[in-house]
């Protein structure tokens, strides 16, 4: 009996050796293996708490969506100059939040890639020459991030603005870009059109890439939305052809050159249209397209106005966006006024809602501040967002922000007669 209650404490204290070993060896295996694990004060920090985009809320509980561009190319708006302190980047910022409380404004548009460089950290995109003044030159401060902070302090929604297919405004050396700039590291995607140079959407690997642009932001700042602008193929210029013959050769398979386009375009909008809702499904995603659709030719559909459209001259189908249930919202450019001959305002935002009316997409309006003063009369500004209202839109964006802080004080008083509580 004595011999046998050995045995069970030998065979007990062997197992809790064992044991102890057993345990001590996965410790160290873990702390090799994941090192932040069991190290909570270096452990990186986590991602934000996803949740509703602002935008949403605001619409859900019936509030207008009251926006403004914040232009960041050729340092339009912000920054005042390419060689700004840390300091003087976020004094500039807090400009802009006081500004937006003081006008009624809800949300900023902040254009966030400018020129296939990025105003956040990006291990994608090399850091804007507009910030920093040398393209990839690492900026101290994360503007995106100390924007979103003070805007969301103050119930304000941020949304990032894109531009996708834009690699300079002028320039073509590809050389001249940062090592790291997507476009130098594959110069074959590119096409030289007027002294400037784009990515062609016609390959996937461009595609791609501004659609896992797009995802990073999503997952790793708490934007409201995301919006791509007006520009896709670049507008027509003095009769240049963007010459994409080489993709078209590859890809194009005998189909009509416009189709063909407007598709390489559709296919861009739908891969960053779910690589975002895949990194936040509560990241929103809007276009503003150019405000001419497509004139009517009778049979078309389009609106009874004259002059450039987005369909034939830059290949996009923003209506093919909506029907196909690939974006969240429109914000068409409708920078005309309600006398215009060509292009009268009243006629198209009554043109798009009735083509939006039955999609589940909604619609802004984007309205030209800055054409405010040209036109004479000094309400037309306040009348168009009326109009809006009326029609049932969610609200508008102001194109730019310079337009609030004009002297003359135009914009702020149609902005103060329409937001009238």
């Amino acid at each position: 009996m004595r011999r046998r209650s050995r045995r069970y404490r030998s065979a007990i204290i062997t197992a809790v050796i064992c044991t102890a070993i057993l345990s001590a060896f996965l410790i160290a295996v873990s702390l090799f293996v994941f090192p932040d694990l069991f190290n909570p004060e270096e452990e990186k920090e986590a991602p934000y708490k996803k949740g509703e985009s602002l935008i949403s809320d605001m619409i859900r509980n019936g509030r207008d969506i009251r926006g403004v561009y914040v232009a960041t190319v050729s340092n339009i708006n912000y920054p005042s100059s390419r060689d700004l302190s840390t300091s003087e980047l976020i004094s500039e910022l807090d400009g802009i939040i006081a500004t937006c409380l003081q006008t009624g404004i809800n949300t900023v548009v902040f254009q966030v890639r400018p020129s296939c460089d990025a105003f956040y950290d990006s291990s994608i995109f090399p850091s804007s020459v507009y910030l920093t003044g040398q393209q990839g030159d690492q900026a101290e401060t994360d503007v995106l991030q100390e924007l979103i902070t003070r805007a969301h302090e103050n119930s304000i929604a941020v949304v990032a603005w894109v531009n996708p297919l834009r690699v300079t405004t002028s320039g073509t050396d590809i050389n001249a870009l940062a090592p790291n700039n997507p476009a130098r590291m594959n110069p074959e995607y590119c096409v030289e059109y007027a002294n400037a140079l784009y990515l062609d959407p016609a390959y996937d690997a461009v595609c791609e890439t501004v659609a896992r642009g797009c995802a990073e932001i999503a997952s790793n700042y708490a934007v409201d939305a995301i919006l791509f602008d007006d520009y896709f193929y670049p507008y027509p210029k003095d009769g240049q052809e963007f010459d994409d013959s080489r993709s078209y050769q590859m890809y194009g398979d005998g189909q009509n050159i416009g189709d063909w386009r407007r598709e390489n375009v559709n296919r861009l909008i739908k891969k960053c249209y779910e690589a975002i809702k895949v990194s936040d499904e509560y990241c929103l995603f809007g276009i503003a397209p150019f405000g001419i659709w497509s004139n009517n030719d009778g049979q078309n559909g389009g609106s009874n106005t004259r002059g450039l459209d987005a369909y034939n001259e830059i290949y996009c189908d923003a209506l093919a966006w909506a029907q196909g249930g690939y974006v969240d919202f429109l914000a068409p450019q409708i920078y005309w006024n309600f006398d215009s001959a060509a292009a009268p305002y009243g006629h198209l935002a009554s043109w798009w809602n009735e083509r939006l009316s039955e999609t589940g997409v909604f619609l802004l309006s984007s309205n030209a501040g800055y054409r405010v003063s040209e036109w004479e009369d000094p309400s037309e500004l306040a009348n168009q967002l009326e109009y809006n209202r009326a029609l049932g839109y969610k609200g508008a964006l102001i194109y730019s922000y310079a337009s609030l802080t004009e002297e003359d004080g135009r914009v702020i008083s149609c902005l103060s007669r329409a937001y009238a509580e």
